[in-house]
């Protein structure tokens, strides 16, 4: 037996490059404080001073080009992407050489100086208009884009009737000359970008740490010090310049903080009805309206702008009406939340309640001081009805079982459709006479015969019930739905073992937590399906047998997957815990998509290496879907991987069930290229020759066959004739379980093709599977194959 040494790898401590440390968010609030320094020194120095200028020109390069680097610096997990970096870095740069310029030129020139600095300015405002837009564009839904557009013409309307006026009185009856032209034009295109910074925060909601709120914040510091610089312009002349740089360069900190938080902008806090009527922005449209009339009185009360008072209150009319469009919006949002709230708590082919809508309701009476009793049904020969009748009669079947137990119910009971056909009822208080008098009349009304669909039908029903005072054993706990079902799912286990087909749950055998409780594994399958480390497979090696000059060696030719569950209690089970939840909780479907994902998923990071296919079992209820053959093929596709990459192994006993469905199902599945095995061959009545006549490429022996072979001279002469049987039809012999080397090499002059037991392979999880072909790949040890140790393609077994 070889071992294989495992070597520690001692790395250096990583050193995080020098523009990493200098652009890091620490270092941006470096920045602050020096900002803020710099902003005593202003005001307690003259600007026209020598030392004044270069410190000036000092600060304004540094902190510009440190916020320019810091958005162009590598991307960090979860903040905007490249392009809005980059345009962002671009912009932060020609704010930067703007404010140097106009800093170095002071006061302010006219002419091609003052267009190139407004144009620098420009490019600033691109930049933070390319990221606004990077967050909006991915974004989908109606509502989502209408109320951020709602909420940005409000927002605009209202700052752009303060800004105008502003601006507009420190014009006062001069006229507008073309830098005024210019600063009204920069000055509207900065309230384009907080209108719609605004509208992001309202609409998305999304957290201090998310970019938006200080691009929400960045943006209003470059309206701010182009405020300033238009009102100094005119107000204060050129003498003064301090204000704007100041607000600029704050702009700029914040800006380059902004691209380093996450994204976190999710539209579906739209869908939060709720949450939704509580949000501010709601308010938005009338803060709009306010703005607008605080600007009319400003422009009322200020000499040189009373022209501008009509503009301003059409303005405010148009907020009105945004008031009126949002709150429509609101209401619409608000429906649809609800709509989908009913959705989410209700089944849709029955119209009652679901396991989330029952859990809903119940908990709530739990939470009172009345126990609340519920009975657990379930339909005895429904599985039946759907193979003999067809499935849409049995959803047909379904919909009268809901109405009648709706009938029955009567006020106060409530109804739910839990799984497939387990229904449950409930109701507030422990009156044992009503809950034996209604398992008595939905087992008299739900069991009478009855035509459907040109079938006579007939359904058992059984019952099982339970309260919350018998199950509530542990003081100080809360009883939930979850702790009811379970202990009623008991009770149904002994009605369905019983003649009277009803029960009534035992205290002494159903704690809060039933280990057998069909259920509680069904509720913890949709757990791990929701999960991504509960499902996963072992692969477990198949071997070819092939003779040399001094014995047998074994070639890996392929492998299976086999399913296991990482319980988050239960520890590791095996496949038997999961099909009997999946098919008891009717999610074979979800259960057998997850495995191929994960089989295939595993075979793409192997392929490119080795051709090692692998083999995933179908049930009985796969077979019957006529959707499998486009759910492989796509699965495929999905993981760039030939149909030779797969097989496909159906138990024998499953041919035999439906065979004309199975000869459909397994000719499309040839169709698209996959190779088809009859696994646990040996098991069931059918024959080679009958199972000839389906397209299939391999027969696996079972190991009840093969296990003891050697030492059992009947079982060998029927797998001896078995495999040339198998040959003349041209099919492939696969015998599995095997573990004794003597059955091995008996299977071998037999004439076996190909071997898998834990004699030549033990499963293995997929990270170790993987290890194991890359050592064979690269000549690795002779002696055990892949799944015990290491081996060299071509390894000894005999």
């Amino acid at each position: 037996m070889s071992t294989v040494q495992t070597v520690a790898m001692h790395h250096p401590p990583v050193t995080r490059p020098l523009l990493h440390r200098v652009t890091s968010p620490r270092a941006l609030l470096l920045t602050a404080a020096v900002l803020l320094a710099w902003g005593l020194v202003q005001g307690a120095s003259a600007p026209d001073s020598a030392w004044r200028l270069a410190l000036d020109v000092a600060v304004l390069a540094g902190v510009h080009g440190l916020a320019a680097l810091v958005a162009l610096r590598d991307r960090l997990p979860g903040s905007p992407g490249a392009v809005a970096r980059t345009a962002l870095g671009l912009g932060l740069g020609a704010f930067a050489l703007g404010a140097v310029l106009a800093r170095v030129l002071h006061p302010v020139p006219t002419g091609a100086l003052a267009w190139l600095l407004d144009g620098l300015h420009l490019v600033g405002q691109a930049g933070i208009g390319v990221l606004l837009l990077s967050l909006v564009l991915p974004l989908r839904g109606r509502l989502v884009l209408a109320g951020i557009g709602l909420d940005s013409v409000s927002t605009a309307l209202g700052l752009t009737a303060v800004a105008g006026t502003v601006v507009l009185i420190g014009i006062g009856d001069g006229g507008t000359d073309a830098a005024t032209r210019a600063v009204l034009v920069l000055t509207g295109i900065d309230v384009a970008l907080v209108s719609g910074a605004v509208a992001l925060c309202s609409v998305l909601r999304p957290g201090r740490d998310s970019v938006v709120p200080p691009l929400l914040a960045g943006s209003a510091l470059v309206l701010a010090a182009d405020l300033a610089s238009g009102h100094s312009l005119h107000h204060d002349g050129p003498a003064s310049p301090g204000p704007s740089f100041l607000l600029m360069a704050g702009a700029c900190v914040v800006l380059a903080y902004a691209v380093t938080r996450p994204v976190r902008t999710t539209d579906h806090a739209m869908l939060d009805a709720t949450h939704r009527l509580r949000s501010w922005s709601n308010v938005l449209p009338f803060a709009g309206c306010g703005a607008n009339l605080l600007a009319v009185l400003l422009a009322a009360h200020s000499p040189g702008t009373g022209r501008w008072v009509l503009p301003l209150v059409l303005a405010a009319g148009g907020c009105l009406a945004v008031v009126v469009a949002r709150f429509q919006l609101t209401i619409r949002v608000a429906r649809a939340a609800l709509e989908q709230l009913a959705d989410a708590f209700t089944d849709p082919l029955t119209g009652l309640l679901n396991r989330r809508g029952l859990g809903s309701g119940v908990d709530r009476w739990l939470a009172g001081p009345e126990p609340v009793t519920l009975l657990a049904l379930d339909l005895d020969g429904f599985r039946r009805i759907n193979e003999e009748a067809g499935h849409e009669t049995g959803d047909k079947v379904l919909q009268r079982v809901a109405s009648h137990l709706s009938t029955l119910a009567g006020p106060g009971t409530v109804v739910a459709r839990i799984d497939g056909d387990d229904f449950a009822l409930a109701f507030v208080g422990e009156d044992p006479t009503r809950a034996s008098l209604l398992a008595a009349q939905v087992r008299d009304v739900l069991g009478r015969p009855f035509d459907m669909d040109r079938h006579r039908l007939h359904l058992t029903v059984n019952v099982g019930t339970t309260t919350s005072h018998a199950v509530d054993d542990r003081p100080g706990e809360q009883t939930r739905t979850g702790d009811l079902l379970r202990c009623a799912d008991q009770a149904l286990a002994e009605a369905q073992a019983s003649t009277s087909g009803v029960a009534v749950h035992d205290p002494a055998r159903c704690g809060r937590v039933q280990e057998d409780s069909l259920l509680a594994w069904v509720d913890d399958l949709h757990a791990a399906l929701d999960a991504d480390d509960q499902l996963l497979l072992h692969f477990q090696p198949q071997h070819r047998i092939e003779a040399t000059g001094t014995g047998t060696v074994a070639t890996v030719v392929g492998c299976e997957a086999l399913l296991r569950w990482a319980h988050p209690t239960r520890g590791l089970l095996g496949p038997g815990e999961v099909l009997r939840a999946a098919e008891h909780g009717h999610l074979s479907d979800a259960v057998t998509e997850r495995v191929l994902d994960l089989a295939l998923g595993g075979v793409a990071g192997w392929w490119a290496d080795r051709e090692v296919p692998v083999a995933v079992n179908l049930s009985a209820t796969d077979l019957d879907d006529p959707l499998l053959p486009h759910r492989i093929a796509d699965a495929l596709d999905r993981h760039g991987l030939p149909a030779r990459a797969l097989t496909v192994e159906v138990v024998e006993d499953t041919l035999m069930l439906d065979p004309d469905r199975a000869l459909q199902t397994l000719t499309s599945l040839r169709s698209i290229g996959l190779r088809i095995a009859v696994d646990d061959y040996g098991t069931g009545y059918s024959s080679l020759a009958y199972l000839h006549r389906l397209p299939i490429d391999e027969v696996k022996f079972d190991r009840s066959l093969t296990s003891g072979i050697a030492s059992d001279a009947a079982a060998a002469v029927i797998v001896g004739h078995s495999i040339r049987l198998a040959h003349d039809l041209g099919l492939s012999a696969l015998a599995e379980g095997i573990e004794d080397p003597a059955d091995l090499q008996l299977l071998f002059r037999l004439g076996c093709d190909a071997v898998q037991g834990w004699l030549t392979g033990h499963p293995l999880p997929v990270q170790g599977w993987v290890t194991a072909l890359d050592l064979e790949a690269n000549g690795g040890v002779h002696g055990d194959p892949p799944g015990r140790t290491a081996a060299n393609g071509r390894s000894p077994v005999g």
